[in-house]
Parts: C-alpha cells; sequence; structure tokens
C-alpha cells in the first residue's frame, strides 16, 4: 500500500497550483490517514471546504474509485505499517545488539554481492549501456529510488535516461522504447504484480532486459537478457529492504563505476588515434 501514499504525494508535487480541490483533499488525507477510515464523506468534505461530490471527483480522479475504496486504501495502509516491525521479537534486542547484527549482515551481502558480480556478464551490460540510444530504469517503492539514483548518475555521464515514477508512466515508457534502446530493472523479488505485467510489456516490444535481482529463479530474471544477482540476504524483522537496498545500490555503484572508466578508456584510445 505505499503506492496509496505515494500517489497521493504525486498528485502535490504534479500541481503548481496548491491551492487545487484535489491538492487539498489530497493533503488532508496524508495528514489524517489514520483517521480517514471512521470519516464520512460529509466530514471530509467540511474538513477541505468543499462539496461531497467533489470528493466523489477526487477519487474517481485518483484512482477510479468510491469514497469507500478510498477509505478501505487507508485502512489496508494503516494494517501495513502496524506489521512493518516485529515488535515482539524486537523489544529483548536492545539497539546495540541489533546495530550489531545489521552491520554484520550486511557485510555479508555485500561481500556475497561482491562475489556474485565477479562474471563476464558485467563487460556485456557496460557495452549494452555504451550503445544504446536510451536506457530505460525502472523499479518501485524502494527500487524506484534506486532507479532515480541510477537515472542521475548516468545522465551525468551523457546518456538519455529515464525512471518514472508511477505505474502508468513506467508502462507508457515500456511502450515507447525502441530498437537500440535497453531496459535495467531492478526488483529483488523479481516477481510482484507489476514487475511481472512491466517485464511482458518489454519482451512483446523486443526490448532487451537487464535484470538486477535478489532472485535468480524470478520471472524477472528468466526473461532478462542479463542478469546481475544480489546477495538473497534480507532482515526478516522489517519489510523495508534495509539490506537489499544496499546491495542493489552496490551494484549500481559498481556499473557506474566501471562504465566511467569504460569511457575513459575509449577517450585515451581516441586521443593515442
Amino acid at each position: 500500500m505505499y503506492n496509496f501514499i505515494a500517489k497521493l504525494l504525486n498528485f502535490i508535487e504534479s500541481s503548481t497550483d496548491q491551492s487545487n480541490s484535489d491538492i487539498v483533499i489530497a493533503e488532508y488525507i496524508l495528514r489524517n490517514t489514520y483517521e480517514l477510515p471512521n470519516k464520512s464523506i460529509y466530514e471530509v468534505a467540511d474538513a477541505c471546504h468543499t462539496s461531497p461530490a467533489t470528493i466523489t471527483r477526487f477519487c474517481k480522479r485518483f484512482d477510479d474509485i468510491s469514497f469507500k475504496e478510498l477509505k478501505e486504501y487507508a485502512r489496508t495502509f494503516i494494517e501495513f505499517n502496524h506489521t512493518e516491525l516485529n515488535l515482539d521479537k524486537m523489544k529483548d534486542n536492545f539497539y546495540p545488539e541489533k546495530l550489531n547484527e545489521y552491520f554484520n549482515d550486511l557485510t555479508n551481502s555485500l561481500e556475497q554481492t561482491k562475489e556474485l558480480m565477479k562474471s563476464k556478464n558485467l563487460m556485456g551490460v557496460i557495452k549494452r549501456i555504451h550503445e544504446a540510444e536510451k536506457l530505460a530504469f525502472f523499479g518501485v517503492t524502494f527500487s524506484h529510488l534506486l532507479a532515480r539514483n541510477a537515472q542521475f548518475k548516468f545522465i551525468r555521464l551523457g546518456k538519455y535516461v529515464t525512471a518514472y515514477s508511477n505505474h502508468e508512466n513506467q508502462i507508457s515508457d515500456a511502450l515507447s522504447l525502441r530498437k537500440g534502446d535497453f531496459a535495467l530493472v531492478i526488483s529483488f523479488s523479481g516477481d510482484t504484480r507489476f514487475i511481472v505485467r512491466l517485464v511482458k510489456v518489454l519482451k512483446g516490444q523486443g526490448i532487451p532486459i537487464m535484470a538486477i535481482t535478489g532472485r535468480e529463479d524470478s520471472f524477472l530474471a528468466r526473461n532478462a537478457e542479463e542478469i546481475i544477482l544480489v546477495s538473497d540476504k534480507s532482515d526478516s524483522d522489517f519489510k523495508s529492504p534495509i539490506i537489499e537496498e544496499i546491495s542493489m545500490l552496490s551494484v549500481i555503484n559498481s556499473i557506474y563505476l566501471v562504465y566511467s572508466l569504460f569511457l575513459n578508456s575509449l577517450e585515451d584510445h581516441r586521443m593515442e588515434e
């Protein structure tokens, strides 16, 4: 249900008119998510200084849902947050011990990822990146942050790179790709509903896929032409990927590093000629 909050934030971010009724309603929901399931449409309309009909239209524009479904989105998000941490398991594990455990696990994960990257396919990825007219990075929730990180890095190296945030824009971007472009999909599990849908679209477009994933047998990995695996280590006490995201970021930074060196060697070769 992270997308519920992300989509509300996108409403606000994409508007230049902060007085727009959609923005006012989205801001109200973000500030009152925990109270929303117990609110009537009349109470929300009154709080937003608008009408119930405007709230209904907002719900349709937001995700083609009813006000009742909007409240269910909020309720599911609240339930998700209550299970984000395994407090019963953690309460006897005071923070110094937990921090030591975390850094030990993180170190092991990075070591495993480093070993997994010692393969010839890294240079295959570098070559594809160099030859691509356009790079399209894909990822959702935490993986999207990694995709945006990669976008900024490779733009600095002169590449045309996209990394859209919401699902609809990512699918549109996938459909716009053409021969000569390269898709880089970041997903630790490689099997989420959206990633499966996205991969099918990319395959239908005939676009080569590079996967950064922790699951070699995932749908993403099975359909990728290039695969860079990360350690499959995670922390079961958290739903947020506090170990996995660092492993995947290390892969992105490694690709950036090697590609930078590759560009420098090309430049040196040109100067020698």
